[in-house]
């Protein structure tokens, strides 16, 4: 068949395999030109433009039935729909993927950021303002009881479209770290770089000098990190103003396990925060 390619030819050309185009066949989207008497199939040039918009509506995960039937039904009408319709669909997706680019760079810093801190040791340092998303939790007298208030906390996010690098805090009291009770939190949280509706509950932990500590036993020897916040302001005749913030640096991405994790205990000196609906 002159001016025309085998298949093995016509596979090569489009970058795929002789089992690809024998699938196409297979379910009616692309079939050979002609297949001559000895069984051999060929493709014709033209048809590379169609295998080029099949492998395009296939980027765009358009499934294969759907593209057989616009291929059935094609017309230059029916392109226009198809294109402005998948034209927006790829906006979206852009969208996203800019948001989850974002993310990734966002979560990298804090991680790097984690890793420059040195593990035991109570500082004072000043920190900027911060929006968080709260709401808040039950008594903690049982992992039940957390579970519980960390779902209702990540429905709540969902709800709200709120999407942030960093993982869920939790806010304790003075008087729960004072008498050792780390079932008194009072909040779960989620830190976010804008308000993300006018009706979600936001805390503003207000900038200022805050006492933090870098503790690495994880959640079960929390106590331990609260005790030498404590003691180091006491030492010291600092005032301190309530809650503590409690945030995981390193979490279940980066390692294993909860006696694994990496939380930053944060509470502020002499300052004061307030709470607020956005």
């Amino acid at each position: 068949m002159n001016g025309a390619f085998t298949t093995g030819e016509f596979a090569a050309l489009c970058g795929v395999t002789k089992h690809t185009l024998f699938h196409y066949d297979a379910l009616g989207i692309l079939s050979p030109a002609r297949v001559g008497q000895n069984g051999y199939r060929y493709y014709a040039p033209q048809q590379l433009e169609v295998f080029h918009v099949i492998e395009t509506l296939r980027e765009l995960d358009m499934p294969l039935s759907e593209i057989r039937a616009y291929l059935d039904r094609r017309s230059p009408g029916e392109l226009v729909e198809l294109l402005e319709r998948e034209g927006a669909l790829l906006d979206r997706k852009l969208r996203r993927l800019r948001q989850m680019r974002d993310l990734a760079r966002q979560k990298a810093a804090l991680t790097r950021s984690a890793l420059a801190r040195t593990p035991g040791v109570v500082a004072e340092e000043v920190q900027p303002e911060a929006l968080l998303v709260c709401t808040p939790s039950h008594p903690m007298t049982s992992d039940a009881d957390s579970a519980r208030s960390l779902a209702e906390h990540v429905r709540y996010c969902q709800a709200h479209g709120v999407r942030s690098p960093h993982p869920v805090g939790c806010m304790l009291p003075l008087e729960g770290a004072r008498s050792w009770d780390l079932s008194a939190y009072t909040h779960f949280y989620t830190q976010v770089s804008r308000r993300p509706g006018r009706d979600a509950t936001l805390y503003v932990r207000q900038a200022g000098r805050y006492l933090t500590l870098f503790h690495t036993g994880g959640y079960g020897t929390v106590a331990e990190g609260y005790r030498r916040v404590l003691d180091h302001a006491a030492a010291r005749g600092l005032a301190l103003r309530g809650p503590f913030f409690e945030d995981p640096l390193l979490d279940e991405l980066s390692v294993r396990g909860y006696e694994n994790y990496a939380l930053l205990l944060s509470v502020g000196i002499s300052g004061a925060e307030r709470a607020s609906s956005a």
